[in-house]
């Protein structure tokens, strides 16, 4: 009888502590999305079977709907894992292969590509993949050009995906829908979980119901239409975690490294080192061991899975906001431990024409001086700055950083803070076009037309090219 009591008490203690535990994330996630100012969040937690579930906010801004566990979101890039095991069930049955070039299918020809052009002729379905198709992103032609010879480098392809779906397609004479309900869906249980609108849908939807948003949705994408909640990718995860559906050799390539993260036409960097490229999956390696991820950007939609296999550890979140990728780095922190997430780095480098999209180059400096501004007020943003860098001379923000965190402030409505930290990088970058420009955005949001237009003109002396400079100095400068 005292054994069972004492059981009962240590059980007892256990299931109180997790609680206490959940609880403080709950708030210190709670901090990190009013920290962007993201409507809201909703994310799953998960090691050895026990997750945990957090859903924060409303499910879009200026909207009171609170985001709860049903709340359906745009996956966007998170399809295209979910595409890929579709496909590779069928390769286990022999419908495709990994290695027979794609063309061999579907008569030898596609309608997309260029004409006289052999090279296409080598495309496989893995290549597709792995990124190693030599496609864009997505095309920049009526037809789809060739970055490179295939299977030479990565880029990043939608495009790819979209070759492969219609192979797929013909293959089978069924559409990404059927196939994904009949491969991965229905057999996984991913019970709200669709590539297209569903009326089931009407009144869990993040992004409306109405005729605007079911026309929005309705097109088949491989790469990019996945609608889902983490309930239902959280039982993808597990899935993939233990090959559940798959051939253990398909499971292992899938999970392994079959390219390199050498993304075309991009400097490499010490990322670059540490990421690859599976079957429809991206690889880590960092401290804390080897994991697969992807992030989802379909503009105002964000998202983020990681998974560290061995552990059979993992976390899933979905945002409506585009700045849902600027919290990921201190998510994975605050769930998984502190560590070194290589991908968003290399991500950032990857969309180096607009990496603060992605987040902040640096996100625990802009937290740390955030950190005091709350405490000690804006009004002392410069001592601070200066103190900060008295105390650790390594100390820095860059201007983009200190920019896009002036931008967050300004979206949440803190126009006087937002001027003061646009004035403080301004002396801290006087000769940047950009902090200019930054600074005059502040003037103009506290009403000061005067000084906006003085410092657009001084932004436009650094840099006459500036057209989002010149852009504003029109609109402002109009009688």
């Amino acid at each position: 009888m005292k054994k069972q009591l004492v059981m009962s008490l240590c059980l007892s203690l256990i299931i109180l502590q997790s609680f206490a535990q959940q609880s403080d994330k709950t708030e210190k996630l709670k901090e990190l999305i009013q920290s962007a100012n993201l409507p809201g969040i909703q994310l799953i937690y998960s090691k050895d079977g026990h997750s945990e579930s957090y859903n924060l906010g409303v499910i879009a801004s200026g909207s009171t709907v609170p985001v709860t566990s049903a709340s359906i979101f745009e996956a966007a890039s998170l399809s295209k894992a979910v595409f890929a095991y579709t496909v590779l069930r069928l390769v286990d049955r022999g419908v495709i292969s990994l290695d027979t070039p794609l063309l061999h299918y579907i008569g030898g020809s596609y309608e997309e590509f260029e004409p006289g052009n052999s090279a296409y002729d080598r495309i496989t379905t893995r290549m597709v993949l792995c990124h190693r198709s030599g496609f864009r992103n997505w095309r920049d032609a009526a037809k789809i050009r060739l970055l490179f010879p295939p299977d030479s480098c990565f880029n990043y392809s939608g495009e790819a995906y979209m070759f492969l779906l219609a192979v797929v397609q013909k293959i089978t004479n069924k559409n990404l829908e059927q196939l994904a309900a009949e491969e991965a869906f229905g057999p996984l249980g991913m019970k709200n979980s669709s590539y297209l609108w569903n009326p089931r849908f009407s009144s869990v939807s993040t992004f409306g119901s109405d005729s605007s948003a079911i026309k929005q949705h309705s097109g088949l994408y491989a790469a990019s239409s996945l609608l889902t909640n983490a309930t239902d990718f959280t039982i993808f995860l597990n899935a993939l975690d233990s090959g559940k559906g798959l051939k253990p050799e398909t499971h292992r390539l899938m999970l392994s490294q079959q390219s390199a993260g050498n993304w075309f036409g991009h400097p490499a960097i010490e990322a670059t080192k540490h990421i690859g490229w599976g079957l429809g999956v991206g690889i880590q390696t960092n401290e804390k061991g080897t994991a697969f991820w992807q992030w989802g950007d379909n503009g105002d939609f964000r998202s983020f899975y990681i998974d560290f296999p061995a552990s059979h550890e993992h976390l899933v979140y979905f945002t409506h906001n585009f700045r849902g990728h600027y919290i990921t780095q201190d998510v994975i922190d605050l769930f998984l431990g502190k560590q070194t997430t290589w991908s968003i780095q290399w991500v950032r480098n990857g969309y180096s024409h607009e990496p603060y999209d992605i987040g902040y180059a640096d996100p625990y400096a802009v937290k740390r001086f955030r950190m005091q501004l709350i405490r000690q007020g804006f009004e002392h943003s410069a001592d601070i700055w200066k103190k900060e860098k008295q105390r650790d001379p390594d100390f820095t923000i860059s201007e983009p950083d200190m920019r896009a965190f002036a931008r967050v402030l300004r979206e949440s409505g803190q126009q006087e803070n937002a001027l003061k930290i646009f004035k403080l990088n301004a002396a801290l970058y006087p000769k940047n076009t950009n902090a200019l420009e930054g600074l005059a955005e502040g003037y103009r949001d506290t009403k000061n037309k005067k000084l906006a237009i003085v410092y657009l003109r001084k932004s436009l002396t650094l840099d006459p090219a500036n057209t989002d400079a010149q852009t504003l100095l029109t609109e402002l400068t109009k009688k």
